[in-house]
């Protein structure tokens, strides 16, 4: 099984032009993927960013959600309002039905001194064959590192307490009734193992770095493994546009896959894909060694 994250920065490549195609070219041989700062309604075209890439690749299940969402709607002579938001989120595909989805806020500080968007995780449940995965994309804020830590804390938590509290519903769904709004799906369980994933803004040497992968913190939880600690030598992920207001030209690691402890052993592989252009980030790839797992 292979899995990818990609921050496609809404598609501007490193030659400062727009281009969705590319973006879905260097992911398409992905079992699942994870793309972050993916669009509505907002930018030069003002795609529906979601929507095209799900077009370009038609055999994939996919969803979408955003933490930033604000109002983009007109209102014409008549009085009449065409209702648009502008969003910024999180998508995620897979070959397989994706069971349910749900999106939660990550922790925020009101920085008055420079933009910080509300910012989330995109949880969904994949009909993985065997058994069910769970896939976590991620996008912490970039202004704060006190911020970051808050974040690192909450994901953690949360990742370790949805088996026992249960995914979108719990308990009968009323099937045969005219109040079954599950259609006759399944409920499955929140398996223990879970994928999480995506741009983090973190290097390896930070305090929220260590957050997520420290055992024995007060509160409990477990570590999550860092997929890239199988190879050798340290790639960047992510490399600074010419067009930057700040001047910053270093690259660095921004982009993870962590898994959970009980899916370290299937790690096959990561690595990160240094030639896709699309992006200031870089896909980075996982490989796990089965496609079904069980705890």
């Amino acid at each position: 099984m292979k899995i990818v994250t990609y921050n496609i920065q809404y598609a501007l490549g490193k030659d400062l032009q727009y281009d969705l195609g590319r973006i879905v070219d260097a992911v398409r041989t992905a079992d699942i993927i994870a793309l972050q700062e993916v669009e509505r309604n907002h930018g030069s075209e003002e795609q529906s960013q979601p929507e095209v890439i799900a077009s370009l690749l038609p055999d994939y299940y996919w969803v979408y959600d955003a933490a930033f969402d604000i109002d983009g709607s007109t209102k014409d002579n008549s009085g009449r309002v065409s209702n648009r938001r502008k969003q910024h989120g999180q998508m995620i595909l897979s070959r397989w039905p994706i069971h349910t989805k749900r999106y939660f806020p990550l922790p925020r500080l009101g920085l008055d001194h420079i933009l910080n968007m509300q910012l989330g995780v995109l949880e969904g449940l994949i009909d993985v064959p065997n058994a069910p995965l769970r896939i976590y994309t991620a996008h912490f804020g970039s202004e704060d590192n006190n911020e970051r830590q808050e974040q690192a804390r909450y994901l953690r938590r949360l990742v370790q307490e949805v088996p026992s509290r249960g995914g979108a519903w719990t308990g009968p769904a009323n099937i045969g009734t005219d109040r079954d709004w599950s259609g006759g799906l399944k409920l499955l369980s929140m398996p223990e193992n879970a994928v999480i994933l995506g741009d983090f803004n973190m290097e390896p040497d930070s305090p929220e770095y260590r957050l997520l992968v420290e055992e024995n913190l007060q509160d409990g939880t477990a570590g999550f493994v860092d997929a890239r600690l199988h190879e050798d030598g340290e790639v960047e992920t992510w490399h600074p546009l010419a067009n930057r207001a700040d001047g910053t030209t270093d690259s660095m690691r921004l982009d993870y896959c962590f898994v959970t402890s009980g899916l370290s052993k299937q790690i096959d592989a990561s690595w990160v894909d240094c030639q896709a252009k699309g992006s200031d980030h870089q896909p980075v790839w996982l490989s796990l060694k089965t496609p079904g797992f069980t705890d």
